[in-house]
C-alpha cells in the first residue's frame, strides 16, 4: 500500500511539474487545501476500499447505422417494426395534438365536431395498431423462450397509454440501441444525446419563435388581421400552437429516450413538460365540464381551460428565450460555472457526510 501510495505521489508530481493548464493547477490546490479536512476519508479506505474504485469512463463515442439486431424471431420483428412505429408515432402524435387543441376550444361548433370525431377514431385505430404489435411481441416472446428487456417492456406498456411514445422506443432485447431516421440503429449514450440535442437546438428556437406571433394576433391584432386575410383565424392558430407543442413533444419524447439519466433530464427539462402537460390537464378539465350542470362553473371551466392555453404560451414564450440564451457564449459560461460550483458543493457535503459516518462507525466499536 505504502508503495503504491509513493507510485502515486510520484505520477502526480511529474504531472503537476508538467503542467501548464492554470485551470487544473486551481483544482489541485483547491483540493490540496482541504487535505486536512478529508483525513478521515484517507483512514476510512483501509476499511473500504470502494472508495478507490475508479468510475467507469464517460461513454462518448457516437455509434451509428449499427447493424440491426437479428438473433431470433423476435429481435428481427422489433428492428423491423421499430423504425415503422417511429413515423407511425409522429402521425399519432400529430393526431394527439390536433385532438388536445380542438377539445381546448370554448367554441365548439358542427365542423369542430366532425374534425373531432374523426380524428378521435383515427388515433383508435392507430392505437389498435399498437395493441397488435404487443401482443405480436408477447407471442414471439414465448415462441421463442426469450426474455423481454424488463425496462423496455415497461416503456412499450406505458406505450399503450400515450402510443406517441413508441416513436422512440429501445431495442425489445438490446436496450442500448435505439432506431433513429437518418442514423438508423445507434448506440445510446452521452454522445448521441449530445449530437441528436445539437441537431435540435437551431430547429426548436424557430419553431419556439412561432409562439410570438400568434401571442401578438390572439392578444392585439386578431380582428385586423382576421378582416384582412377575410377568415377566421381560429383554425390557423390553433394549428400552429398544435405543431408548437408537438414539436415539443416529439422532442421530449427521443431526448429522455436516449438518455440514461432520465430522471436528470427530465428536471432539468422541466418546462418542456409544462409545455406537454398543461393541455392534458385542459383535456382532463373539459371532460370535467361536460358533467357539470350549472352554467356558473361551466364558465369557471372555460375560463380555466384560457388560463391553461395561456399558461402555456407562456412556457413556450419562455423555452424561447432560454434557448436563445443557451447559444450564447457568455450566458453558457456563467450557467456552466455556476453549475461547477453548485457540483463542488455537493461533492464537499458527500464527503463530510462520510466523514460523520466514520466517526459514528468509531463511537460505536464497529470497525
Amino acid at each position: 500500500m505504502n508503495m503504491d501510495i509513493k507510485a502515486s505521489k510520484g505520477r502526480i508530481i511529474e504531472a503537476v511539474n508538467a503542467c501548464d493548464n492554470p485551470y487544473l493547477l486551481l483544482q489541485m490546490e483547491k483540493l490540496l487545501k482541504r487535505e486536512g479536512m478529508l483525513g478521515p476519508i484517507g483512514e476510512m479506505v483501509a476499511e473500504f476500499p470502494v472508495l478507490l474504485e475508479e468510475e467507469p469512463p464517460r461513454d462518448k463515442i457516437i455509434q451509428t447505422h449499427l447493424s440491426a439486431p437479428d438473433q431470433n424471431k423476435l429481435s428481427r420483428y422489433d428492428s423491423i417494426a421499430t423504425p415503422i412505429f417511429f413515423f407511425l408515432g409522429l402521425i399519432m402524435l400529430m393526431l394527439a395534438a390536433a385532438i388536445l387543441n380542438a377539445i381546448s376550444q370554448a367554441d365548439v361548433n358542427l365542423n369542430v365536431a366532425i374534425f373531432q370525431g374523426t380524428v378521435v377514431r383515427m388515433y383508435l385505430f392507430g392505437w389498435l395498431v399498437y395493441v397488435g404489435d404487443f401482443i405480436v411481441l408477447l407471442v414471439l416472446a414465448r415462441q421463442t423462450h426469450r426474455k423481454l428487456a424488463t425496462g423496455e417492456f415497461i416503456f412499450r406498456v406505458a406505450a399503450l397509454l400515450f402510443p406517441p411514445m413508441r416513436m422512440a422506443s429501445r431495442h425489445i432485447q438490446q436496450v442500448e440501441l435505439i432506431w433513429i431516421p437518418l442514423y438508423g440503429w445507434s448506440l445510446s449514450n452521452e454522445g448521441l444525446l449530445k449530437l441528436i440535442k445539437r441537431k435540435f437546438s437551431i430547429p426548436m428556437i424557430v419553431i419556439a419563435l412561432l409562439i410570438i406571433p400568434v401571442l401578438l394576433i390572439e392578444w392585439q391584432f386578431y380582428d385586423q388581421v382576421s378582416a384582412y386575410l377575410n377568415t377566421d383565424l381560429t383554425f390557423l392558430l390553433d394549428l400552429v400552437q398544435a405543431f408548437i407543442w408537438m414539436a415539443f413533444a416529439s422532442e421530449f419524447i427521443l431526448m429522455i429516450s436516449i438518455s440514461n439519466e432520465k430522471v436528470e433530464y427530465a428536471q432539468k427539462n422541466w418546462i418542456d413538460i409544462a409545455i406537454i402537460l398543461l393541455p392534458f390537464i385542459s383535456f382532463v378539465r373539459t371532460i370535467r365540464i361536460f358533467k357539470i350542470a350549472r352554467l356558473t362553473q361551466l364558465a369557471r371551466g372555460y375560463k380555466l381551460r384560457g388560463l391553461l392555453m395561456k399558461a402555456r404560451q407562456g412556457f413556450v414564450f419562455a423555452s424561447f428565450f432560454y434557448r436563445i440564451l443557451t447559444i450564447k457564449p457568455d450566458f453558457q459560461i456563467n450557467r456552466l460555472r455556476k453549475q461547477l460550483v453548485k457540483n463542488q458543493k455537493e461533492r464537499e457535503m458527500i464527503e463530510e457526510d462520510l466523514i460523520e459516518l466514520y466517526k459514528a462507525l468509531k463511537m460505536e466499536n464497529k470497525i
